[in-house]
């Protein structure tokens, strides 16, 4: 195929187009469609996308003129190279335009690339003949491969092919292609499979199974479905449900039926018995062609059954089911039958797989479809570096912070076993004998349990004198001691026998002298005795005996000996006491340090004894925990520390340990269970009524929040105010009274709370702080740096984003990149979005995707809405596997966009411009239009005034447009000042035009400025005047607007305004023609030929009219022509010209009438320009300026007949065609 690039164009196309080129695949696939039209010609020699998407840009005229012309040789540049997409466009386009064979050419090319639709179409094709001569052997390698595809149809077709074999093997291959058919719901396979299971045919008959496959298609009243499904019931015995399904299929006409249910009716042992049913039905399929009914009926009448015999009749049909069955009808035309074996005989058109979309089909506006022109594109948002790292200087609420985070503040400051230096070793109960007497001597064992803090408690005894009773204090104790007696005897006995268990019980006894004297060294045997037979028991009191100096000699060493065994062999109560040792460190009366001070092993021993459920364990390792620094904790160790520390609180109050009840309510508040945060907030409220601080600060943050209560910040400013200074007190008032919410402001009072709190060490206050101090003028950095160095994220990334505004400084760009990947690294989302851009965009480094790819990804998982956004934007820009991943795009802005707005509007620009899908498109611009996001405002009102898949309405198009431009987006201001100049909503008012032009033009929008141009050449709502309109039109061909380099090429070629130049105006046709604009070549060519440059060059000038007739541009296809002929010597030749409606102009004021036909002549339609003008002159005698053009356009057509052709007349209003 010929290059699209002409002679004089190469060196610069091969020196200027290559810059940025692979930038161009990226620009169109995210609409900046003029960046696309700079750069994608540099990669049209080899790359079939750009092709592609060039054709694309020139068929919907999004950043080059619309040109169906290019765009058919761009896709067939692209299809030639093996594109997928573009071969496919191009073989929907071949079938619509019915040329079976060149749509074959182009569906088998893309069956090679696996194309299912492809395949299916070749088989099709191949099958009925159509575009290729009918094999239904070559049919079959295409029905195979999409078979394998998924394909139902080519599924079902091929399991016909494996029934219609006699090998046993290949009958086995039909049923699991049929099966796989059916799964699909296939209605013909479902049936097929539904015969083979009632007739046991290639399957163990199976009528239960049979019936699933077409109960559903039954129900649908498929005729087919309906049969079996009688068929079914007659052979189960159920006549009533045969009859009902039978006569609902053969009132559809369906032949099988009709027999099938006569045969029931005729049928003396038949339930169904009615011999006039019987023929009617007999009759029926008869008349629908049935042989085998008519020699029936004709039985039937001859034998007077069912029916008066009638033998005329009979003799009727008897002839009628001898006739040999005659040729059947023509066939279906080849396109028809081909589009109902694509649609499972559904339809007689071809469907939605293989019909043209887009621009082809779906856009109703007229003007959209005009050749040379651009059309408005959609756009997507775009994130800039001053969006996504702009600091916020505002303070967090109270009210936001995590309530773990206040506990965390607050733990430090609360009593608990944790810094408590006097501690009780747990003890074991008595043995149940013992205690029950016990239970029954001393009231105060019937008493609940205390704190276990408080067990070593001694109660006061009373020295209350009583009466001397002999009698009584005889007999005082007698049953209690026989019961005693009794348990000591059980016990001895045991003990004797090895029993370890009575040898610790006994051990017990002497240990404290219940029902004996007390007798260490006696309890010490015993417990020793019990502890050799592994008793872990008993190794633990050994181990508190010792512990606590009631040995002779005292031996400390001795105890931890006993205690470390226990711990170590599983003994809860031992791993306890170990841990308080280890944590506080063990030292005999003499000084002798005994156990050194070891803080990792008390965290080590009290994880085992709280994995052993052991209480006061996970109580004391909880507020361990939660006094530790967690501020080099990533985000998923952060929140696995507060579930380990709830988990903890929660069982040592299932344990009973008091103390975990109020610490547990502040993780409680947070949970999602509302029966959890109800618990919380009674706790919280109690305690705080008892005058507990800590409680009453929980109630008010529960308050505030409105968890498990009402919201009322009246009530929780209330017990905030009830709290004794503590860090989460100060932090809270002190917020408070810097903003005067709640309380009067007072900054001084604000100042000194939140530097309180800061000096405990709440980060949140020192960030906070350092906001106020920016309120007030004041260094903020150092204490929002302390905020950031004790983990606070917020401040890192407000900070990070500070540094980030000073780019000029590379040690700020490098300490911002530093606190992102800090804060990544502990993954947090915010840090992990700004530091997958700065790699996306190369701030602060190299630029690297990858690892862009890989935070982006990070942040996203996480419900970080922009890191989504962009997320799917790499995978629509093809930047992960080369190749945009459009569903993966889609997914990511579906979860995005209620986040995040410009998501929705990316999801609807990939409906659109990808999917040509204009309804799930409005869907999407529609959600966003409705969040206030100006482009989907501009997007949606596109999709109005185009009338793309909806009717045009340039109300609800200007409705929107002016919402977007309102907002400040300037290509909706640009097309609102189109709705008013050209009066589509009845009257024109070209004042508010103008104003919407200028205002666009001021953004420096290429058609705003092109439009300016043009109403400044004109006169139209301003005063005429060329050298605006060339300063204009300068500004716009700047930015690329082809249009705009027409109308000064032409300005300079016939001198209005400037110096009459056809260098000048030659150089920009130049530009042009290198982007086959077919005017601008047109142009170039009579320049070349007339000699306007100098001497002639009549070959060169030739190529271009060649290049310009093949382009499109009639003018130039017509003097080729005429070239040719006067070459042949042929002195005329006809052919048709095909002229445009000269338009209606009723009631249109002259200025307006001349500014279409200089518009017209801008975008290289020269005949409609002189149309125009033609009629303008008719109506307008005496309008100046359309007179002076008129003039100058017959005088270049007479100064171009330098062949000697004649001048053409338009019948249709005179005006000169060449």
């Amino acid at each position: 195929m010929k290059s699209l690039l002409p002679w004089f164009c190469l060196v610069a196309t091969a020196s200027s187009q290559l810059v940025n080129a692979a930038d161009g695949l990226e620009a169109y696939r995210q609409g900046n469609y003029t960046l696309a039209a700079k750069t994608l010609p540099g990669l049209a020699s080899t790359d079939p996308v750009a092709n592609y998407y060039l054709g694309l840009m020139r068929l919907y005229g999004y950043g080059e003129l619309r040109n169906d012309t290019l765009a058919l040789r761009y896709f067939m540049e692209s299809a030639n190279k093996g594109f997928l997409p573009a071969q496919r466009l191009l073989a929907n386009y071949s079938l619509n335009k019915a040329d079976p064979e060149e749509a074959f050419k182009w569906f088998k090319k893309a069956a090679e690339a696996n194309d299912t639709a492809a395949n299916m179409y070749c088989a099709a094709a191949y099958l009925y003949g159509y575009g290729v001569k009918k094999n239904p052997e070559a049919a079959k390698h295409y029905y195979i491969t999409a078979a394998k595809n998924g394909n139902a149809i080519a599924q079902y077709t091929l399991a016909e092919h494996f029934l219609e074999s006699r090998q046993a093997q290949n009958k086995k291959m039909g049923v699991i292609w049929l099966t796989k058919a059916a799964a699909q719901g296939n209605f013909n396979a479902q049936i097929k499979l539904a015969e083979l299971y009632v007739n046991g045919q290639g399957v163990t008959k199976d009528l239960a199974k049979a019936k699933s496959f077409v109960e559903k298609s039954a129900q649908e009243n498929y005729p087919p479905a309906m049969f079996i499904y009688g068929e079914i019931a007659r052979k189960e015995g159920d006549s009533a449900k045969a009859k009902e399904w039978l006569t609902k299929a053969a009132e559809k006409q369906n032949i099988k039926a009709q027999t099938t249910l006569a045969e029931l009716y005729l049928d003396k042992k038949s339930p169904l018995y009615d011999e006039k049913l019987g023929f009617n039905w007999t009759l029926k399929a008869a008349q629908n062609g049935s042989k085998e009914a008519q020699k029936a009926v004709a039985k039937l009448y001859k034998d007077g059954k069912g029916i008066t015999a009638n033998l005329e009749l009979a003799n009727y049909w008897e002839q009628e089911a001898k006739k040999k069955i005659k040729e059947k009808p023509a066939s279906l035309a080849a396109n028809i039958a081909v589009a109902k074996w694509l649609s499972e005989d559904k339809s007689e058109s071809f469907g939605k797989e293989y019909q043209l979309s887009g621009i082809y089909t779906a856009w109703k506006n007229p003007a959209a479809l005009k050749e040379n022109n651009y059309n408005p594109a959609p756009h997507v948002d775009k994130i800039t570096r001053q969006d996504l790292y702009k600091p916020q200087f505002v303070m967090v609420e109270p009210a936001d912070i995590s309530i773990s985070d206040y506990f965390d503040v607050i733990a430090p400051t609360l009593t608990s076993v944790a810094n408590n230096t006097s501690w009780a070793y747990p003890r074991y109960p008595y043995s149940k004998g013992i205690e029950s007497i016990l239970r029954d001597q001393y009231l105060v064992l019937k008493h609940e349990p205390d704190s276990f803090v408080k067990l070593s408690t001694t109660y006061p005894i009373s020295n209350e004198i009583k009466p001397f009773d002999y009698l009584e204090e005889k007999l005082a104790g007698w049953q209690n001691k026989a019961n005693l007696q009794s348990v000591l005897n059980q016990l001895y006995s045991q003990a004797i026998l090895g029993d370890p268990g009575a040898q610790y019980e006994l051990g017990q006894l002497y240990q404290y002298g219940i029902g004996v004297a007390k007798n260490i060294p006696q309890a010490i045997t015993y417990f020793q005795l019990a502890a050799l037979q592994q008793d872990l028991r008993a190794e633990y009191n050994l181990g508190l005996l010792y512990l606590e100096g009631k040995t002779e000699p005292v031996n400390y060493q001795k105890g931890v000996q006993w205690i470390t065994d226990a711990a170590f062999k599983g003994n809860p109560n031992a791993q306890y006491v170990l841990a308080n040792i280890y944590e506080q460190g063990l030292v005999a009366s003499d000084g002798t340090l005994v156990v050194k001070p070891d803080h990792e092993q008390t965290l080590a021993l009290l994880s085992i004894a709280s994995s052993n459920s052991f209480g006061p364990a996970q109580y004391q390792l909880a507020s361990f925990l939660s006094k530790d620094s967690n501020n080099a904790l990533s985000k998923n160790a952060k929140q696995a520390r507060v579930t380990l520390i709830k988990n903890l609180y929660q069982g040592a109050v299932n344990a009973g340990v008091i103390e975990a009840q109020l610490p547990l309510a502040f993780y409680n508040a947070m949970d999602a269970n509302p029966v959890k945060q109800k618990e919380a907030f009674n706790v919280a409220k109690n305690e705080a009524q008892k005058g507990n601080s800590t409680a009453a600060i929980l109630l008010g943050l529960m308050y505030e929040r409105g968890i498990a209560v009402a919201a009322d910040p009246v009530e929780a400013m209330y017990w905030y105010e009830q709290t004794s200074n503590n860090p989460a007190h100060d932090f809270i008032l002190g917020t408070y009274y810097s903003n005067g919410k709640g309380l009067s402001k007072n900054v001084a009072k604000a100042k000194e709370l939140l530097q309180q709190s800061a000096q405990a060490g709440f980060s949140y206050a020192n960030f906070n702080l350092a906001i106020l101090q920016h309120q007030l003028k004041e260094d903020f950095l150092p204490e929002l740096d302390k905020a950031r160095q004790l983990g606070n994220s917020k401040a890192g990334i407000l900070l990070a984003d500070y540094y980030m505004l000073m780019a000029n400084n590379p040690d700020n760009m490098k300490q911002a990149k530093e606190i992102y990947q800090d804060f990544a690294n502990k993954g947090d989302k915010e840090a992990e979005l700004k530091l997958a851009f700065l790699y996306d965009k190369g701030l602060g480094g190299e630029e690297n995707k990858e690892q862009a790819f890989y935070w982006y990804q990070l942040a996203a998982e996480q419900d970080q809405p922009v890191a989504q956004y962009l997320l799917g934007q790499f995978y629509q820009l093809g930047r992960v596997d080369k190749l945009p991943n459009y569903d993966l795009a889609k997914k990511w802005y579906r979860e995005a966009q209620d986040s995040y707005t410009p998501a929705a509007v990316a999801l609807g620009f990939i409906y659109e411009t990808v999917d040509n899908d204009y309804q799930n498109a409005f869907n999407s611009y529609s959600f966003a239009a409705n969040k206030q996001d100006k482009i989907a405002q501009y997007n949606l009102a596109l999709i109005y005034e185009m009338g793309k898949a909806i009717n045009v309405d340039y109300s609800k198009a200007q409705e929107l447009y002016t919402r977007a431009a309102e907002q400040g987006y300037a290509k909706a201001m640009n097309q609102l000042a189109g709705i008013y100049l050209r009066g589509d909503l009845g009257k024109r008012d070209e004042q508010q035009a103008l104003s919407w032009y200028k205002k666009a033009a001021q953004a420096d929008d290429s058609s705003a400025l092109y439009e300016l141009g043009l109403l400044s050449e004109t006169g139209v709502s301003t005063k005429l005047s060329f050298q605006e309109a060339i300063n204009f039109y300068q500004q716009a061909a700047n930015l690329g607007n082809a249009k705009a380099k027409l109308a000064l090429a032409r300005m300079y070629q016939h001198g209005l305004g400037v110096n009459k130049d056809p260098q000048h105006a030659a150089s920009i046709y130049k530009e042009l023609a290198n982007n086959n604009n077919a005017y601008a070549q047109y142009q170039l060519a009579l320049l070349y030929l007339d000699g306007s440059l100098g001497e002639r060059q009549p070959e060169q000038g030739k190529e271009l009219l060649k290049l310009a007739s093949d382009n499109g541009s009639w003018q130039a296809r017509k003097m080729v022509h005429w070239m040719g002929a006067l070459k042949e010597q042929r002195f005329s030749y006809i052919e048709p010209i095909n002229l445009n409606q000269v338009p209606v102009f009723a009631g249109q004021t002259a200025d307006l009438m001349y500014m279409d036909a200089i518009n017209e002549w801008n975008r290289g339609d020269e005949a409609s320009s002189r149309m125009i003008l033609n009629q303008l002159i008719k109506q307008f005698p005496h309008y100046m300026p359309a007179k002076r053009v008129y003039e100058q356009l017959n005088q270049q057509a007479s100064e171009n007949n330098f062949l000697g052709q004649p001048i053409v007349r338009s019948e249709a209003d005179g005006s000169d065609l060449i």
